[in-house]
């Protein structure tokens, strides 16, 4: 399957931006996009077999999009317009600390 079968979201420590993306091996995915980024990611939410709404998830999340990373990353305030079937599953310890990434890195 191109992409992988699984939906994820990543976030970066203090700057807040998230990555929305598909994998067949998300621990995997997120050891290889920590090599390039400069702050640490957290994992904030993985949906197994949901790889195919990744692009859905990006169109909705266009107005967001940072350019200062290739327009893959989106700025912190685009997740509250995550489509609600898939941020009613964004786990409930994420959504009580929503500000872990302002955190003194």
């Amino acid at each position: 399957m191109l992409g992988g079968a699984d939906l994820y979201i990543f976030q970066m420590a203090v700057t807040g931006d998230f990555k929305v993306g598909r994998s067949s091996n998300v621990r995997r995915r997120i050891a290889e996009i920590q090599t390039s980024c400069p702050h640490p990611l957290r994992m904030i939410l993985h949906i197994p077999g949901a790889g195919h709404l990744e692009r859905d998830v990006h169109a909705e999340l266009r107005k967001h999009q940072t350019r200062v990373r290739n327009g893959e990353w989106f700025y912190e305030t685009g997740l509250g317009d995550l489509p609600t079937p898939i941020y009613d599953r964004i786990p409930l310890d994420v959504l009580e600390d929503p500000d872990w990434w302002k955190k003194d890195w």
